[in-house]
């Protein structure tokens, strides 16, 4: 249970002032001769596999990396999935039957099952958008395809030309401006 309200709590327990600095200090103790104290929580607390979290995402790591810093690892599913229960989905939202939901259907790309859910289906007739012919996975795979690289180089302000740093590398047509102009031009 939660304490409201309360002061000079530890691990849901409440305490005199006097008891939460004293705990305080010896925990602190403790955890500097253990070497936990100003880290993080341990890799062996994470109920996921690396491969499993945006962490892959931002610093991809093989396999063998993940295991050899002490991460878990998931392996992919077999790829023994269902046919879709359905025989095409229409390129047209104004075609799509409510009869869609709860129907298998198979990602174009990976073969994986998945479904429409109502507040999904009424969200695409509602923004006229077709059905997704992938999974919500290759979707996934697909945004962060398009997003640029995570490293930093230096370019200059295509309008003030002060020295600034971008995602966008240097031999990139693309127009970079600092902060200021960007704000200026979305006036």
């Amino acid at each position: 249970s939660g304490i409201r309200n309360g002061k000079f709590c530890i691990l849901n327990k409440e305490y005199s002032k006097k008891e939460y600095f004293a705990l305080r200090e010896k925990i602190i103790e403790h955890m500097k001769k253990t070497g936990e104290w100003g880290e993080f929580f341990p890799i062996t607390l994470s109920p996921f596999a690396y491969n499993e979290t945006a962490a892959q995402e931002y610093f991809p790591l093989t396999k063998k990396e993940a295991l050899k810093k002490g991460h878990k690892w998931k392996d992919k599913e077999s790829l023994h999935y269902k046919p879709a229960t359905i025989d095409s989905i229409p390129d047209s939202i104004e075609k799509v039957p409510d009869s869609i939901l709860g129907k298998a259907l198979a990602c174009s790309c990976c073969k994986k099952n998945y479904k429409i859910q109502k507040q999904e289906l009424k969200f695409y007739h509602q923004q006229e958008l077709p059905i997704p012919h992938k999974c919500p996975d290759c979707r996934h795979t697909d945004r962060m395809n398009l997003r640029n690289p995570r490293n930093l180089y230096s370019r200059t302000c295509d309008k003030c030309k002060i020295k600034i740093q971008t995602t966008f590398a240097p031999e990139k047509p693309e127009k970079v401006y600092c902060e200021k102009c960007y704000l200026d031009c979305t006036k």
